[in-house]
């Protein structure tokens, strides 16, 4: 009767430690390397959205001009025929002949 007995099971290995982080001149220099690049990085993509705005805007008596050509001008508007044909494997409706 001996094997009724219960047993506990063994303990539960230690926790393993970590490795350290990094400390000192290379987590000073990451961090300052991060800085400088979202730095630049703001620094272009401002330039490059003030830029695109200044160079899409147009003076008011240049938009007036332009609008009295186009609405003096009636354009020719042509609609083209779809050529487009359905796609058997899509599940859309089969294309019409005639």
């Amino acid at each position: 009767m001996d094997g009724d007995q219960f047993t506990p099971p063994p303990p539960p290995p230690p926790p393993v430690q970590p490795a350290p982080r990094a400390r000192g001149p290379r987590r000073i220099a990451a961090t300052a390397l991060l800085a400088a690049g979202l730095l630049a990085g703001s620094g272009v993509g401002g330039f490059v959205i003030a830029h695109a705005a200044a160079g899409s805007s147009a003076s008011p008596a240049s938009a007036g001009a332009a609008l009295t050509a186009t609405s003096s001008t009636p354009a020719a508007t042509t609609t083209p025929a779809p050529t487009h044909t359905g796609c058997p494997n899509m599940g859309g409706s089969p294309p019409r002949s005639g």
